[in-house]
């Protein structure tokens, strides 16, 4: 056969495929889009109990109010609750594993997917606290002259494993404002604002070994000299990721030896900050620090990072009000706008909220996501939908 027989009949071929799709398009079987719809399955809250929630690449999320917390599925299953009373409850949360406590609080509770795994009473009240993926629990507390930093392990809620005692007295300008533990229980990293004569961003590294002042556990320390902290978090491997209002560095913990792995300058404010996990983070660019705008990126750009350093950048064009992460991907938004993103920067998809939003995160995969609105949170799922 010729050239141009093989050609015609191609050609054919491609002509009978459109037809055919047009045909099934037009007798509705193919007419379909995918898009967020509204399950109708929802919790509900009061206006004022301060909702929160949180989700680890799992059809069920941890939710929390003034009032207690419930477990529950995508599919609207409770697997369990537990109530409280707390004038103002922050959750702070890593992996399955979530903390709940209160500033100037003294009781601090540790929950996993299988319910409470830890209650720990306190003899002073909390400045700052977080967990690992363990349940390890690290707590500031502000005491008479002075701090103390205390960690606790999963299963013992009464003796610290970790003690520090900050005399306020000797250091009157330098104050604990994080205080982080690693995943193995390790290593603990606590960061220290002190504004003597300068702005310093400080971090120590000590070794997670109880010591009543800390300096026998004590192995490392960097400054920051005129930089301002924002966060700072363990990673996988006993990698510790700081955040300072000027430069992102990760740093790495080899026995009692430091060394920075990457390091990269910011030259802008960060609206929106984001965790997935011990691997992956993200953020978004707000407003240029310096007053030219020099090597500033755009507003609204989400800097999407792994432990290597970054893996993506999405331009949302406009400053975000909304950022979370999970199943490698994240989720920006603006006011009622969001869309979602993988860790490369290609677009997922993108959603119109009709109603304010207080927080929106995936559940079971990225087709799956919580929107918490005024009252209410409802689960919307991206499905085919016939137009």
């Amino acid at each position: 056969m010729s050239k141009k027989g093989i050609f015609v009949i191609g050609l054919l071929l491609i002509l009978l495929a459109a037809v055919a799709q047009y045909t099934f398009d037009l007798v509705g079987v193919g007419a379909h889009d995918l898009r967020m719809e509204n399950t109708g399955l929802y919790v509900s809250y009061s206006l004022d109990t301060s909702p929160s929630f949180h989700s680890n690449n799992s059809r069920f999320y941890f939710f929390t109010t003034r009032t207690g917390i419930r477990y529950v599925s995508s599919g609207g299953e409770n697997r369990w609750q537990e109530p409280f009373n707390l004038a103002r409850p922050h959750m702070v949360t890593r992996g399955d594993v979530v903390a709940i406590g209160e500033d100037g609080g003294q009781v601090i509770r540790v929950f996993n997917a299988g319910g409470i795994m830890n209650t720990v009473h306190l003899d002073y009240p909390v400045l700052g606290f977080s967990v690992n993926a363990n349940g390890n629990l690290a707590v500031i507390m502000g005491v008479d002259g002075g701090y103390h930093v205390h960690g606790f392990e999963r299963d013992n809620s009464t003796s610290p494993f970790f003690r520090l005692h900050i005399n306020h007295r000797e250091s009157p300008m330098r104050f604990p404002v994080a205080v982080e533990i690693s995943d193995d229980g390790s290593y603990v990293a606590v960061a220290y604002l002190n504004i003597y004569r300068q702005l310093i961003t400080e971090v120590q590294f000590y070794t997670g070994q109880q010591t009543r002042f800390g300096t026998e556990a004590l192995f490392a320390g960097d400054d920051f000299p005129g930089e301002t902290f924002i966060a700072m978090r363990f990673m996988t491997g006993n990698r510790l990721l700081l955040i300072t209002d000027s430069q992102i560095t990760m740093q790495r913990i080899d026995g009692n030896s430091l060394s920075e792995e990457w390091s990269i300058p910011l030259y802008n404010r960060i609206d929106q900050l984001a965790f997935c996990g011990n691997n992956r983070f993200a953020f978004v660019s707000g407003a240029a620090s310096n007053p030219d705008g020099r090597d500033a990126d755009p507003v609204g750009t989400v800097n999407m990072f792994d432990i290597n350093g970054l893996t993506g950048r999405f331009y949302l064009g406009r400053r975000a009000t909304h950022l979370s992460m999970g199943h490698g991907a994240v989720i920006v938004g603006a006011d009622r706008y969001f869309r979602a993103v993988n860790l490369r920067g290609t677009s997922l998809w993108q959603h119109t909220a009709l109603h304010d939003v207080r927080d929106m995160i995936f559940l079971d995969n990225t087709n799956t996501v919580l929107i918490a609105g005024v009252n209410r949170a409802y689960v919307w799922r991206r499905q085919r939908t016939r137009d």
